[in-house]
């Protein structure tokens, strides 16, 4: 295990994972116009419905997938048949055209969307008001209010823990980090756009929690590379680093193996909803592991070997 060179395709790995990200963002931005809309940060239609016990979720998708409405449906109760419909703004139109084909003597005249889309879920799954437990409209005001907050988050979390590294660390392993922690959340981020993965506040959730558990690897290398360095000046980094690694990876691997289970777990047995969450953290943690050996530590690498010649 001591003698892998984990150092030797370090360009290559530089070079695979800027190709990727790049592919990923520009099929996000080429083929589908950017990252997929969703009720919560795009704006749109939000209901909860009590429905009769013979409708099933699957009756409810079929439904809205024949009227070419784009919906998201959760089930919030399971033994009183309580549903929450997401719609975005692009079907509005296909639910005022809806609305209308309502006969008159069974609908009530409405202006706002929200009220139209009531309407037509009572005629349609014939409900009383009662059933209806709420109904709001998200603007794309407040969609866009919930983005700004999650990119601060996002940006703070970064500079915080580029700080804390600084601060425990020498430089050039808290700026490899920092570029890292970068790396891992372009990655992800490039997958989201590729596959369509509707943002939301669990998915902002997971990528917060991507950064804490690829930031707990990394420190736990550079730990290790900085012990090896100390009182070996004379020794090339390339060889501390490879080294250094090589007594990590165990702890690194088990690590990831043990978190793995977990989220694959939730993928396999959880809620619905809790699918894109617990798939987008998985990745995270693969890419988070390849970061810490593939791109950080060569980054710490290059960057000593730099400025090392500019100052010989």
């Amino acid at each position: 295990m001591r003698n892998i060179n984990f150092t030797k395709y370090k360009y290559f790995t530089l070079s695979f994972s800027f190709l990727a990200i790049v592919f990923g963002f520009v099929v996000t931005f080429s083929k589908y116009g950017g990252f997929a809309h969703s009720l919560d940060f795009n704006g749109g239609l939000r209901t909860v419905v009590e429905l009769p016990k013979d409708k099933t979720r699957t009756d409810i998708e079929t439904y809205f997938q024949s009227k070419k409405i784009e919906a998201v449906v959760i089930l919030l109760e399971k033994e009183k048949n309580i549903f929450q419909l997401d719609i975005g703004l692009g079907s509005l139109e296909t639910i005022e055209a809806l609305y209308k084909e309502i006969p008159e003597g069974k609908r009530e005249t409405s202006t706002s969307a929200i009220d139209r889309f009531v309407q037509l879920l009572r005629f349609e799954f014939n409900l009383p008001k009662e059933k209806v437990l709420s109904a709001d409209q998200v603007g794309a005001v407040v969609g866009g209010e919930l983005t700004e907050v999650g990119i601060t988050l996002l940006l703070t979390t970064l500079g915080i823990i580029l700080l804390y590294l600084s601060i425990r660390s020498q430089f050039k392993f808290a700026l490899a980090s920092a570029i890292a922690l970068v790396h891992d959340i372009l990655m992800t981020l490039a997958l989201i756009g590729f596959l369509q993965i509707k943002p939301s506040v669990p998915i902002i959730a997971a990528l917060l929690t991507l950064l804490g558990y690829s930031i707990n690897d990394k420190i736990v290398v550079f730990d290790r590379i900085r012990e090896n360095a100390h009182g070996k000046d004379n020794l090339a980094l390339s060889n501390i680093i490879n080294v250094s690694i090589a007594q990590t990876l165990g702890r690194t691997i088990n690590t990831s193996f043990t978190t793995m289970i977990s989220v694959v777990a939730i993928i396999v047995g959880g809620a619905a909803e809790l699918y894109d969450f617990a798939f987008v953290l998985l990745f995270g943690v693969i890419v988070g592991t390849y970061s810490s050996i593939y791109i950080a530590a060569p980054i710490s690498e290059i960057y000593d070997r730099l400025r090392k010649k500019r100052f010989a």
